[in-house]
């Protein structure tokens, strides 16, 4: 089967948004684009449920408005429309097996607040298989891009473990194709004395962290030359680094580590990012 991107509607403003980001993502990639609406079977036990004829008509009034609204936007995307049955969000994954990219909304309240991150987008970023963008809706629709967020350079938050090679491959990949700049974000965490205090900063340290960072990003730059990358190291914690980062960001790329156990686990800079960033925000699994 021909790989796709799938967005998770739900009817929601973010959802919509979730749409263009991933409809203009699919036109970047050549690839189309899946409008898949889950539609939540009600319990046996519930009460005052609307008819199942007006249930499917609602649903598919969904799948239609964002349908329509990307065609007129994207004529090039090919848009394929799902509506798929379902007994539990959580079915989203398995409906989504053939994407490349799971695209959601996101509903934002601000900085301090932070996103309210439904069961739906909580489960899928600790969960999937694939990467995973949360978009929110843009509180003002005329300092936005074709795909419907900020305009801005991509920036990836940096780890030097192995591992992490997935992640900078998806953020450099997302540089190259819009076009701008990579900023290419490390940290070192506070540095603190035993009473509690800052240390002084140890500048052999930082420039052994340099270093390694500037080696880490080697093999991606001679892969996409064309991308300029801004190294940038910081001594804040890196979940606290990639939310101040994220409002002139673009897009801002995230790793998380694949951990096994009950409930979902996204690790502290995930965390961050997906409860707090204010642009859209790729989860991108790794060893």
């Amino acid at each position: 089967m021909q790989p796709e991107i799938t967005v998770g509607l739900d009817g929601s403003a973010e959802s919509l948004a979730a749409a263009r980001w991933a409809a203009h993502e699919a036109e970047l990639r050549g690839l189309p684009v899946r409008l898949l609406h889950l539609w939540l079977l009600p319990s046996m036990w519930a009460r005052n449920v609307p008819d199942e004829n007006s249930q499917g008509e609602a649903a598919q009034r969904v799948l239609q408005h964002a349908e329509g609204d990307l065609l007129a936007r994207f004529p090039r995307v090919p848009v394929i429309t799902e509506l798929v049955p379902a007994d539990t969000a959580a079915e989203l994954l398995p409906a989504a097996s053939n994407a490349v990219l799971l695209v959601l909304g996101s509903q934002g309240l601000g900085a301090v607040q932070g996103y309210v991150l439904g069961s739906v987008a909580l489960h899928a970023v600790a969960r999937s298989e694939r990467p995973v963008v949360l978009v929110r809706a843009p509180e003002e629709p005329a300092e936005v891009g074709a795909d419907g967020a900020p305009p801005g350079p991509v920036a990836v938050g940096v780890s030097l473990r192995p591992g992490y090679r997935t992640v900078l491959e998806f953020a450099f990949g997302a540089a190259a194709r819009r076009g701008v700049p990579l900023l290419a974000l490390h940290t070192t965490g506070h540095r603190r004395s035993f009473l509690g205090r800052e240390a002084p900063p140890d500048e052999a340290a930082r420039q052994a962290a340099r270093e390694q960072l500037h080696e880490a990003l080697r093999p991606w730059r001679e892969k996409f030359p064309a991308v300029h990358v801004v190294e940038h190291l910081g001594e804040e914690s890196p979940a606290r680094a990639v939310v101040d980062i994220a409002p002139g960001a673009g897009l801002l790329v995230v790793g998380r580590g694949h951990r096994a156990g009950p409930g979902p686990r996204t690790g502290p800079v995930a965390h961050a990012a997906v409860h707090h960033a204010t642009c859209p925000v790729a989860v991108v699994p790794h060893d």
